[in-house]
C-alpha cells in the first residue's frame, strides 16, 4: 500500500551520479575481491584443468566444482520437479522463463509487486504460485523461500530515468539492494536447511565489465545500471550459493516490458535463433527474450554449469530450441 501511494504521489526522481556509483564499485571490489579472487573464469578454469581438479559430468566445469565454495554442501543440479522462484516473473523474460518451467514440470512460485498482475500474465496453473513481494523491501522476503530449490533472478528497471524508477526502484536500488537481498535470504534459508540452494540463476547484461571503456555502454551506465550489475554479480558469487550467470546484450522479442529502443520499434530476433555463447564478456549482439530464458533453464539442469558466468548473443541458425542435448552442445563450446 504505501509503495503504490508512493507511486501515485510521483515524487521527483533523485538522480545517482555514476561516478559516484563507480567509486563505491571499487571500493566495494577491494572489501570483497580477496573472498573469490579476481582473475578470469577462464584463468581459473586453466588452473583447475592444470591441476587436475575436475568435477560433474558432461563439459569441463568453468570453475572446478570441488574448489568452488567455502563449506557449501547440497546438490547443484535442480531436477524435475523441483521447486523454483522466479523473482521478476512478471518482466519480459521472466514471463518467458516461469511458463517454460511450467511446462516442464517443474513447481514455480512467481515473485512479482503485484499478484493481481502476475495472475493476469501467467494464468493459473497446479504448479505454479503467484506471490507478492518487493525484494527492494526485504521483510517481504521473509517466507518467499521456504521448500525452494533454486532462484531465478530476472529482476530489473529502466537504465535511464522513467516512471519506473518510482518508489525507489532506480538502477542501484532494484539491481543491486534488491538482488542483495533475495541472496541474503537465500543464504539464511540455506542454514536453516543446514545445506545451500542448489542454485541462484541472476540474468545480468552485457557491458558490466566495459562500461569505463567508452560507448555505447559508457552512455548505457550514465545512471549506473551496468554498476549496479556488476555489484550484484560480486555478492552472488561470494555468496557461497551455486550460481549461474548470464550477460545477454540488448534484448529482442515479445514481451516487451522495457523502455528502449527495441521496444519501441518491437524489435524481433527472426531467423537469428542460434546463440553464441562466450566466458568472456565481449559480444554485443542483440538477445532473444526466449533465449536467455531457455538458458537460464538449461543450465539449473546441470552441475558443469554451477559457478559460471557466461554471455549470450542470438545469431542467424536454427539454434537449440528447447533440447538438451543442443545445449549442452552450446555449453561445451565455453571450454572449448
Amino acid at each position: 500500500g504505501e509503495r503504490k501511494a508512493e507511486e501515485t504521489q510521483a515524487p521527483a526522481l533523485v538522480l545517482v551520479s555514476s561516478t559516484t556509483m563507480l567509486l563505491q564499485t571499487r571500493a566495494h571490489h577491494a572489501r570483497i575481491g580477496a573472498a573469490y579472487g579476481r582473475g578470469s573464469l577462464r584463468a581459473r578454469a586453466a588452473a583447475a584443468t592444470s591441476s587436475g581438479r575436475r568435477s560433474g559430468t558432461g563439459p569441463s566445469c568453468v570453475v572446478c566444482l570441488a574448489e568452488r565454495r567455502q563449506g557449501g554442501s547440497g546438490s547443484v543440479v535442480v531436477n524435475e520437479g523441483a521447486t523454483i522462484l522466479v523473482a521478476g516473473a512478471t518482466g519480459g523474460v521472466g514471463q518467458i522463463l516461469t511458463k517454460k518451467l511450467v511446462d516442464r514440470g517443474f513447481t514455480v512460485k512467481a515473485l512479482s509487486r503485484s499478484k493481481e498482475k502476475s495472475v493476469e500474465v501467467l494464468g493459473t496453473a497446479s504448479n505454479l504460485e503467484h506471490l507478492e513481494g518487493d525484494i527492494i523491501e526485504k521483510h517481504t522476503l521473509a517466507s518467499v523461500l521456504e521448500d525452494v530449490s533454486a532462484v531465478c533472478c530476472c529482476t530489473g528497471t529502466t537504465a535511464f530515468p522513467t516512471l519506473r524508477w518510482l518508489g525507489n526502484n532506480d538502477p542501484e536500488k532494484n539491481s543491486y539492494v534488491g538482488t542483495k537481498n533475495l541472496v541474503e535470504v537465500a543464504v539464511e534459508e540455506g542454514k536453516k536447511r543446514g545445506k545451500d540452494l542448489s542454485r541462484f540463476v541472476f540474468v545480468s547484461s552485457a557491458g558490466v565489465k566495459r562500461y569505463d571503456q567508452g560507448p555505447p555502454y559508457s552512455i548505457l551506465n550514465a545512471f549506473g545500471v551496468l554498476v549496479a550489475k556488476e555489484k550484484a554479480e560480486d555478492f552472488i558469487m561470494a555468496s557461497g550459493i551455486p550460481y549461474t550467470i548470464v550477460r545477454p546484450g540488448r534484448l529482442t522479442d515479445a514481451p516487451y516490458t522495457s523502455y528502449d529502443l527495441n521496444t519501441l520499434i518491437k524489435g524481433e530476433s527472426g531467423t537469428r535463433k542460434e546463440v553464441n555463447l562466450s566466458l568472456d564478456e565481449e559480444l554485443d549482439g542483440e538477445t532473444s527474450r526466449a533465449a536467455v530464458a531457455e538458458s537460464c533453464l538449461q543450465s539449473l539442469l546441470h552441475d558443469f554449469m554451477a559457478d559460471t558466468v557466461f554471455s549470450i548473443e542470438s545469431i542467424v541458425g536454427e539454434g537449440p530450441d528447447t533440447d538438451q542435448t543442443e545445449w549442452i552442445k552450446r555449453f561445451q563450446t565455453l571450454n572449448a
